[in-house]
């Protein structure tokens, strides 16, 4: 095994460490991930539902551009050179994304630990 994994960042979006990256740019790791997303558009479309991670913690990076996201029903705006982590069971979504736009989505460990928040009622309940 080599003792450095060293590749320069694509000009597109994809996976640079995880279980199972999806081409020959990313490094294959068990226990972080690493999602790189350059680009010009919205990832999100309507937004990303709410979700939760029962295992791992998240953090997003703001190389470029700014997103939105939502935590727990509140909103914030984190913008270039910002950075937003998400701790075990915490709620949160990507609601808007402002491109261009480059970001780093990091999570560690690696598991497909990911519950989605229940909807709720348009009585709020």
């Amino acid at each position: 095994m080599a003792l450095i994994y060293h590749k320069k960042l694509p000009d597109h979006s994809t996976l640079l460490s995880g279980r199972v990256p999806p081409d020959d740019i990313g490094f294959q790791s068990n226990q972080l991930q690493i999602w790189y997303n350059n680009t010009n558009e919205s990832w999100v479309g309507d937004g990303e539902v709410p979700h939760c991670h029962t295992s791992s913690d998240e953090c997003f990076i703001v190389l470029k551009g700014a997103i939105e996201v939502e935590v727990e029903g509140a909103r914030t705006i984190v913008r270039e050179r910002e950075f937003c982590c998400f701790p075990i069971g915490v709620y949160h979504a990507v609601t808007k994304v402002f491109p261009p736009v480059e970001t780093l989505m990091l999570r560690a460990p690696s598991v497909e630990d990911k519950i989605y928040q229940p909807a709720r009622s348009k009585n709020g309940a």
